[in-house]
């Protein structure tokens, strides 16, 4: 059953991703003005950090070593990675971002 989950505050996310727990699974939030992304906290590659990359256009760049995943399917359009990062789907209300995990509702 999908459950939704109150994160992070909207203004709260930093411009390099931020790090957030929701539930018991870590992600990384990416905000693009009012809309937030939400993927896997670790790169597929070698299962680094993607906090501190960068979002270029609708991917996120690891900062290790320049993977870049699709922000609204996890896929992962450069090497070095090949396999996918989760993606969850966000909402916004109140000023808090909120998280859908589990399957579909």
């Amino acid at each position: 059953m999908a459950e939704w989950v109150k994160v992070m505050e909207l203004e709260a996310i930093p411009p390099e991703g931020g790090y957030a727990l929701a539930g018991e699974e870590e992600i990384l939030l990416v905000r693009d003005g009012q809309q937030v992304f939400a993927i896997g906290y670790l790169c597929s590659h070698q299962d680094m950090e993607l906090e501190g990359g960068a979002r270029e256009g609708g991917t996120w760049v690891c900062p290790h070593h320049g993977a870049r995943f699709d922000l609204r399917t996890g896929e992962a359009v450069s090497m070095p990675a090949v396999d996918p990062v989760p993606v969850f789907p966000t909402r916004v209300e109140d000023g808090w971002v909120y998280v859908r995990l589990g399957g579909k509702p």
